[in-house]
């Protein structure tokens, strides 16, 4: 029941939707493709709900009920996508969906448009069948996965994770088995200083030596943290990461004109062992160091966002469920890995205790990169894998699945 023309004629509507969030521009935000699936979705015979959660930022839910009580899954896909950057570099319009051979170009084509096109046919192919199961499916089409994930807090505020037993989370991991999700602390570090003339540096504090210190105390704090926790088999190491440094830290600089302060941000990722407040002290023990160091080093740290490294036991039944699907349909073995960077999943799990597993398609390096595609063959096989791991969960079938 899997309709492979709808999988691409979707994937290929949503990408030409686009829906970079920026507050300054209309014509590029997620409320014009929530209203689209919000339309389509009802015409499919779904139960569908759009919740705003900011001005033009709306969440939808849709929903697919059984035949009686049972167990709840949960397929998470979102409408944001990131900047295209400069369109002169693309080989295809960005948002034109085009079809080169057996790929799908444009923005968000895997990260992740298409795998939420994928959970949306797996979830029609299950309601046109008539196949008869038990509990709900709950499809979590939130915003900004891109930025600090408001979209998925929302939703958790809401309810509507309270009784899910187990979620797929549709990124582009390659159709790979991820369980471990690295953590994530964004941070950032504001060195005060004091304005003075360049010729007379004397006269003021150069927040510049303060911020440097800083960036060469962390990267040794990183390399410790790296051989005590060692290599992570799926995620890695773990890494204190200097992402944006600017002197000053608003307006113009001048070349002849001692900043009145510097700031760096930081994205520090985790890995299992690392516990989120103890890393924080310990950056800010590094950071105190410098006191002895610089003469007057004043600084400011704020943490601005918390995703921690989270993890699902292989044993539990969505695991089994989705195990069972890609067997299914592949005629392989799967493949586990872990995901690089935090997902929606991460606060499912985190917040709810939700047994996560992200699946899909699309090669692990593409997302957020010029001309970035999905490849249409492997999309159809993560759509089949996503209504098999639904009715293998809905069922029970989870018991035996090697």
């Amino acid at each position: 029941m899997i309709d492979e023309d709808a999988l691409v004629s979707l994937t290929q509507e949503l990408i030409r939707i686009p829906s970079v969030y920026d507050p300054n521009d209309d014509s590029a935000n997620e409320e014009k493709v929530a209203s689209f699936l919000y339309e389509r979705l009802k015409s499919l015979g779904f139960e569908v709900h759009m919740e705003e959660v900011a001005p033009k930022r709306p969440n939808l839910v849709a929903l697919l009920r059984g035949h009686r009580e049972g167990r709840t899954i949960l397929l998470e896909g979102h409408t944001d996508v990131v900047t295209p950057g400069d369109v002169s570099k693309w080989s295809y319009d960005p948002f034109g969906g085009v079809i080169v051979g057996r790929r799908i170009y444009g923005r968000g084509a895997c990260d992740t448009k298409g795998n939420l096109a994928a959970s949306i046919i797996a979830a029609k192919a299950i309601k046109d069948s008539g196949v008869n199961f038990s509990g709900k499916i709950i499809l979590c089409i939130p915003v900004d996965e891109e930025g600090l994930m408001v979209g998925i807090k929302e939703f958790i505020r809401r309810g509507w994770a309270d009784d899910v037993d187990g979620a797929i989370i549709c990124e582009p991991v390659d159709n790979n088995i991820c369980l471990d999700i690295k953590g994530a602390i964004r941070a950032l570090v504001r060195v005060k200083g004091k304005m003075a003339h360049g010729c007379m540096p004397y006269a003021g504090i150069n927040p510049n030596f303060g911020m440097a210190k800083i960036i060469l105390k962390l990267r040794e704090l990183e390399e410790e943290e790296k051989r005590l926790l060692g290599y992570h088999r799926f995620l890695g190491y773990p890494s204190i990461t200097p992402t944006v440094v600017m002197s000053p830290s608003s307006g113009k600089g001048q070349l002849n004109v001692i900043p009145e302060d510097s700031s760096i941000a930081y994205d520090i990722r985790t890995v299992p062992g690392q516990k989120d407040e103890e890393l924080i002290e310990k950056i800010r023990g590094v950071i105190d160091e410098i006191k002895d160091e610089i003469e007057e080093f004043r600084y400011e740290l704020e943490v601005i966002e918390r995703r921690p490294c989270v993890s699902t036991d292989p044993n539990e039944p969505i695991v089994k469920a989705v195990d069972k699907a890609y067997r299914e349909v592949t005629r392989k073995a799967p493949v586990y890995n872990g995901v690089p960077g935090a997902t929606d999943g991460t606060f499912l799990k985190a917040w709810k205790g939700i047994p996560v597993v992200v699946i899909g398609a699309g090669g692990r390096e593409v997302p957020h990169q010029v001309d970035e595609y999905v490849d249409i063959d492997q999309l159809v096989e993560t759509a089949k894998i996503y209504a098999l791991s639904i009715l293998n969960f809905l069922r029970g079938e989870d018991n035996e699945y090697r």
